[in-house]
């Protein structure tokens, strides 16, 4: 049995129990993580207030809290429509009323001054986070804090976590934030203090992180090729259940805190994988553990009921595969060229500060650089548009509840579909293109009636899903193994801050600008569909473990000597 590489063994012990609980694991966490990065949607969901009646008002007059309000509150004019204030109501002394609450009383000249108490409409929403802490006004710019500082958490958590599961491996990085998820998930659902509320979301951001790109390089570093291309499909799907799920419940459970800890049912049953969960048998070559590698292989083999060499012959194969795969890097006194003396003994030093320099090697090589730059920008460009559009459920529609589930119901279409496309018609052209229809649809939405906003809208998610998708198979098949991790969550980190910046354009900028989201993911989507037009494209090509290996497959032009590395 002759194997090239390790893609050759992997592909010959090919899918089945072994897979199917890596696999198993993903969906776990996919089930999981739309309860918690697209719940902002109703734990903290958009409701009407006012300014409430004095309390003293009600007390010295006996009059209906209706007649008070029209005694305290004014009149102000949004949309064309007469709205009660929100933030203002008249200086006067309410403990002695001399008007009739339905004589119209003299305004001009009157004082306002600023409300401390709130009305809020609960016929959507009993409770949210904004009601609980009355995040309006002078402070409502607190209020879209809630989503982002989940995403603040999430884009400094992708970077750590790449790093540590570089360095430590990924099977402990999963086990570690799936038990740290489960805790923080219910205690920030029982605090008191808004405070720890946006600690505990900055944490479950930091854990999405091990949720999503780690989950991934694990799929892809245990499947076998053939199934490479419907990873992202696999993962990611589960997601658009969850959402369609947390539409139900919402519209069920009302309350923010209830529905906040009936979600965390699903991580709780995910810890019952931990024990039975396996490191990749890449990641254990590439760290030298050829023994550890040899078992895990010779479990799944034994699972899936296949042979494959004896141990001894085995380590002999994975070392032959550790030392094609170990990085160039040479010890004699021969200049090597800057742009290919990089590498895995680069990027294993486990010092914080010298990890951080060592991102440069990102940027370092001709194909690495273009690819790293186009990732990032597109990346930014679908945090910014998914989730944005994912939370747009009050702009976009009535029923926020009915959005969550339809948006979620498209997503799968746009899983399933554009990944054979991808395969038949190459994925930097697919990419390009959903982005590019994400793009029309959201702008049409601008000069279009309003009853179109809805379908445009769905439209919009459909394309934008399918870019999400195949996004994380284009990092995982041009990014070498070397800094496959650091390079999908550095990318992701780049959308975890489009999504930071989403809640303040859907949350504060719409209440003046009620264009600008439609224009701002419109104008982001178009960008992105011309920078996913310069990547490298990555049809039939196999992973690669170095960055010189990245090199010589996407620019032949650039071959050069191959050298006996250091471990």
């Amino acid at each position: 049995m002759e194997m090239e590489s390790l893609d050759d063994l992997v592909s010959h012990i090919g899918v089945g129990r072994w897979t199917a609980l890596v696999m198993a694991t993903n969906f776990i966490w996919a089930l999981t993580l739309p309860f918690f990065s697209l719940g902002g949607a109703f734990y903290n969901g958009a409701v009407d207030s006012h300014c409430a009646a004095p309390e003293e008002l009600l007390i010295s007059s006996n009059w209906t809290r209706e007649e008070a309000l029209n005694y305290s509150i004014p009149w102000e004019v949004q949309d064309g429509s007469m709205i009660r204030s929100r933030c203002m109501m008249y200086d006067l002394d309410y403990s002695n009323t001399t008007f009739s609450p339905w004589t119209p009383q003299p305004t001009e000249g009157l004082k306002t001054k600023k409300c401390d108490t709130w009305d809020y409409d609960s016929s959507v929403f009993t409770t949210t986070v904004a009601m609980e802490w009355n995040l309006v006004c002078d402070i409502g710019w607190m209020s879209p804090l809630f989503a982002s500082f989940y995403f603040f958490g999430a884009g400094v958590g992708e970077p750590l976590m790449g790093f540590l599961s570089d360095q430590y491996g990924r099977r402990w990085v999963l086990r570690g934030s799936s038990v740290i998820f489960v805790f923080v998930s219910v205690g920030s659902a029982l605090v008191e203090q808004y405070s720890l509320v946006l600690a505990g979301r900055f944490i479950l951001g930091a854990c999405y992180a091990a949720g999503v790109a780690v989950c991934y390089v694990r799929a892809m570093e245990s499947s076998p090729a053939k199934l490479r291309d419907w990873n992202g499909f696999l993962l990611l799907v589960p997601f658009s259940l969850c959402g369609m799920l947390l539409g139900g419940l919402a519209y069920v459970i009302r309350d923010w805190r209830t529905l906040q800890l009936v979600c965390t049912t699903t991580p709780i049953l995910g810890l019952f994988l931990l024990p039975f969960m396996d490191e990749t048998p890449r990641w254990l070559v590439l760290k030298g553990r050829l023994e550890e590698a040899a078992k895990t292989l010779e479990k799944a083999a034994r699972w899936h009921g296949v042979e494959i060499p004896e141990r001894e012959k085995l380590i002999m194969i994975l070392g032959n595969f550790q030392e094609q795969t170990r990085c160039r890097r040479s010890d004699t006194n021969t200049e090597i060229p800057k742009e290919v003396e990089v590498g895995c003994s680069t990027v294993r030093k486990e010092d914080v500060k010298n990890w951080i320099k060592n991102l440069f090697i990102l940027v370092r090589t001709p194909i690495l650089r273009r690819t790293t730059l186009s990732m990032f920008v597109c990346w930014f460009c679908i945090g910014f548009t998914y989730f944005g559009m994912s939370l747009s459920g009050g702009i976009f529609s009535e029923n926020p509840f009915l959005y969550m589930v339809v948006s979620s119901i498209v997503e799968i279409p746009g899983y399933s579909i554009f990944s054979p496309l991808a395969t038949r018609f190459g994925r930097r052209s697919v990419l390009s293109f959903t982005y590019g229809m994400c793009a029309i649809s959201v702008l049409l939405i601008l000069v279009l009636p309003a009853s179109y906003s809805f379908i445009l809208s769905m439209i919009g998610k459909l394309f934008i899903t399918g870019a999400y998708s195949l996004l994380y198979l284009l990092c995982s098949e041009l990014f070498p193994t070397c800094v496959r991790s650091r390079g999908l969550n550095m990318a992701s980190f780049l959308g975890r801050i489009g999504a930071i910046i989403a809640p303040f354009i859907v949350d504060l900028m719409a209440v003046t600008y009620t264009w600008a989201p439609s224009l701002m993911f419109g104008i982001c989507s178009a960008v992105a569909s011309l920078m996913a037009l310069a990547l490298p494209e990555s049809k039939g090509k196999p992973l690669t473990d170095t960055i010189e290996q990245l090199e010589e497959l996407y620019n032949p032009k650039n071959k050069t000597k191959d050298k006996t590395c250091e471990k």
